[in-house]
């Protein structure tokens, strides 16, 4: 619609029912305050042809309307208060009543927030060596500003501490300077992708990171729960990542309660992923995952390097490849628990050797991988796929393909506790790894 704008044409947005409110936010977020937009009942992929055509013609009317009328701003005005107060029978009352209302506006995530008084504030803002009005950057996918004194905000509400707040902040930064304009069109899309941080280095033994079953709730893992909150906040209120705004997501996932994990890199036989990343051992550093799905791969007893690792690539092999791109292969986030790691590292495989090998073993059928979109009609299959139209669906069945286009789409962490079990997670675009030292106080 911008491009169509900007060549001096009037264009009107075709809206499907539930994107109504999407629409809205979009607008407001993305600047184009004046975008008109017709709404037809149905989202168009998946449907059939005749319901395309019919719901289209019966749009006709309202988009002539709206291409020939005076223009109806849509975008209302963005609460700007910036203190509000609650008084009760106690303070405990007027705690609650401050949730009904946060909750009832959507500015949670469901579950009990803190009070941000203006004292819990400048008490957070002593975790960091920045000024409250720092801009951190513009945060995805609303593109809101992300001054330090938001984000602290939003980590008190979490329930988190001063300490905590330089690794929120990492994590902010991140977010901004993934896939380019922050992994956008992904967070706003229907499929269920949600970030995913890890921590290396000496800042996760000072906070009590755990490593070992660190995607868990509980008491152990109180210090990565309440700091992957703390962003997922930020990423709500700052971000704008409202569920049916910002956030069209399908079904969901629990992924989206975001959780901040730390590499075990005592148990690791290998340099930790930041090291890989270009920063040195004795530095603190957060990496921002995108994840789109989740598989617990089981080892029942292999104990040679080959067979742990042949076993984890076919793990790998779930999901599907695009059409729409050059090379269209997966990404895969591997957090390799150390029963795997100890004996494939002891047996003379570099973290490298172990990726290369995942790839060349991680292969499956192609036609199984295509499934999700039918070659036939409309299918937006770009040029170098369309050689696959001559063959029969068998025929695509019974090719084979590497998962991974190269052993740099396969990243290694060694998370977890006893036990030969590796959680693998599709991934992309490439994750970002951001220092955390340099906002320390």
């Amino acid at each position: 619609m911008i491009v169509i704008e900007k060549m001096g044409k009037p264009g009107v947005a075709i809206v499907s029912g539930r994107f109504d409110s999407d629409a809205v936010a979009s607008s407001r977020a993305f600047g184009m305050p004046d975008l008109q937009w017709v709404v037809v009942p149905h989202i168009y992929r998946n449907l059939e042809p005749e319901i395309c055509r019919t719901q289209t013609e019966d749009a006709i009317d309202d988009l002539i309307a709206s291409l020939t009328s005076s223009i109806d701003a849509r975008v209302q005005d963005i609460d700007t208060e910036s203190e509000r107060r609650y008084e009760g029978s106690d303070r405990y009352d007027a705690i609650l009543k401050m949730n009904r209302e946060f909750i009832g506006e959507d500015l949670g995530d469901g579950l009990f927030l803190h009070p941000a008084t203006p004292e819990a504030v400048i008490e957070m803002l002593k975790g960091t060596n920045l000024p409250p009005d720092h801009v951190v950057c513009d945060m995805p996918p609303g593109f809101g500003i992300a001054t330090v004194e938001k984000i602290a905000v939003n980590a008190v509400m979490a329930g988190a501490k001063p300490e905590h707040l330089p690794v929120v902040i990492a994590a902010v930064k991140a977010l901004s300077q993934i896939g380019g304009q922050g992994g956008k069109s992904l967070l706003m899309s229907t499929s269920p992708q949600a970030p995913l941080l890890i921590v290396n280095g000496p800042v996760t033994k000072r906070l009590g990171f755990n490593p070992r079953s660190a995607l868990g709730p509980g008491r152990d893992n109180q210090v990565n729960t309440v700091i992957g909150r703390a962003f997922a906040l930020c990423f709500r209120n700052i971000g704008h990542w409202y569920l049916n705004q910002m956030d069209m997501d399908t079904i969901g996932t629990s992924r989206k309660f975001i959780q901040c994990i730390a590499e075990n890199e005592d148990a690791s036989p290998w340099d930790p992923f930041h090291v890989d990343q270009g920063f040195r051992a004795d530095e603190s550093t957060l990496s921002l995952f995108i994840t789109d799905g989740e598989l617990d791969v089981a080892d029942q007893g292999n104990h040679t390097a080959e067979g742990l690792l042949r076993n984890l690539a076919y793990g790998c092999v779930f999901g599907h490849r695009s059409l729409q791109g050059k090379n269209g292969g997966s990404e895969r986030l591997i957090l390799m628990p150390p029963d795997v790691a100890r004996p494939v590292g002891a047996q003379g495989f570099s973290k490298q050797r172990a990726k290369e090998f995942i790839q060349e073993h991680a292969v499956g059928s192609f036609g199984q991988m295509i499934e999700y979109m039918p070659l036939e009609g409309e299918a937006r299959v770009t040029d170098e796929w369309k050689w696959l139209e001559k063959l029969t669906r068998q025929q695509r069945l019974e090719l084979s393909v590497n998962v991974l286009d190269s052993p740099d789409d396969c990243y290694i962490m060694v998370v977890g506790a006893d036990r030969a079990k590796t959680a693998v997670f599709p991934t992309g675009p490439a994750p970002v790894t951001e220092g955390i030292d340099q906002y320390m106080a």
